[in-house]
């Protein structure tokens, strides 16, 4: 008996050991911290934005959200609502997605204000309400105190116009 309680604290210890002198892997996201010149100001923003979104919307980060957004950031949402950045922050528990997938499509660069645009799929649901889409978003950079920071937002879900509008007048069904 002596001999058992010997090897299950010797094993115990072991993996005590091995688990507290194994360095735990840290999360590290694509986004260089400057970007080096105005060639790649495109891709420093483009990975910025999805990471961004891909972390906020997948893993609810907050934190690198709050870090890359100015303090009167504002967002306009799907059903036409205008969120504060603290709403933003604070709302992120009603997203459960599966998947999001980012593509940028447009760069405009004026000065220091950067606009992209580009389409979202996204699979889950905010709220229980089943997200399956294809999203149009627009996100607004600005400098920031030297940094680029996103200012405002929007996203919309691509949707056939008869969904908005109805069906054409004198069109037969």
């Amino acid at each position: 008996m002596a001999q058992s309680i010997i090897k299950t604290i010797t094993i115990l210890i072991f993996l005590v050991t091995i688990f507290f002198t194994t360095p735990i892997a840290q999360v590290s996201y694509a986004i260089p911290s400057e970007y080096a010149s105005e060639e790649n100001l495109e891709e420093y923003l483009t990975t910025l934005y999805s990471e961004l979104m891909t972390e906020y919307i997948l893993h609810h980060n907050t934190e690198l959200y709050a870090k890359h957004t100015t303090e009167d950031y504002l967002l306009v949402v799907e059903i036409g609502l205008i969120e504060d950045r603290e709403l933003v922050l604070t709302t992120v528990e009603n997203l459960d997605f599966r998947s999001v997938t980012i593509e940028n499509e447009e760069f405009l660069h004026h000065g220091d204000t950067v606009v992209l645009i580009g389409r979202k799929e996204m699979k889950g649901s905010i709220l229980g309400y089943t997200i399956d889409a294809t999203m149009r978003y627009m996100a607004v950079f600005v400098q920031d105190e030297g940094r680029w920071k996103m200012l405002s937002g929007s996203f919309s879900p691509v949707v056939h116009p008869s969904v908005l509008y109805g069906e054409p007048e004198g069109r037969d069904s």
